[in-house]
């Protein structure tokens, strides 16, 4: 029996289409595992000059000046904008900065009350590499690449299983409101 042309592409569509949609499965788990391996660029943890992962609480002091410790979970240091709306925290694992959480809705944090004031933090405050509240999430993606797990409102990022890093970003349609990075060595 001979196949025209028409019948022979019939007849090749399902497995070229399952072929396909294979291919890309895989390359997405390729892409998916390789974010957890790669180690992001430092300039996404310094913060006011300040690098996370080495910086103390006395070179927090020295920068935005002196606060009281917030203790929840872990130590933090807390400080809002003195004309707007903005936080940030900084967690601290023994005597080093381990992470800094900044949000546009202090109102979020509900200690934001005991947090002092400073002129550094506002709405204007970014990373070393330009990660700010307000951003669009392509801009956010374009910094730091693939997310490993992306909703509606969230991307989150995973980084080098040795030094666990990780970043939770979440969106409003306002853009970037909440950007939490936590760097903890294993």
């Amino acid at each position: 029996m001979r196949l025209g042309v028409h019948e022979l592409m019939k007849s090749l569509a399902k497995p070229v289409t399952f072929f396909l949609a294979l291919a890309c499965l895989f390359l997405s788990f390729i892409e998916t595992a390789g974010a957890a391996d790669k180690t992001p660029n430092q300039s996404n943890f310094t913060i006011l000059g300040l690098d996370i992962g080495d910086c103390t609480a006395q070179d927090i002091y020295s920068k935005l000046g002196p606060t009281i410790p917030v203790r929840d979970d872990a130590n933090q240091l807390c400080y809002v904008s003195d004309r707007d709306e903005t936080l940030i925290l900084f967690s601290f694992e023994n005597s080093k900065c381990t992470g800094f959480k900044m949000m546009s809705q202090k109102k979020r944090f509900y200690k934001w009350h005991f947090c002092e004031k400073s002129s550094l933090v506002s709405k204007h405050l970014t990373t070393g590499s330009g990660i700010k509240l307000g951003m669009s999430r392509n801009q956010l993606k374009a910094i730091l690449g693939p997310p490993e797990r992306e909703s509606n409102s969230l991307l989150n990022y995973v980084f080098d299983r040795d030094r666990k890093t990780t970043i939770r970003a979440e969106f409003s349609d306002a853009g970037l409101i909440s950007f939490d990075l936590l760097k903890i060595k294993q």
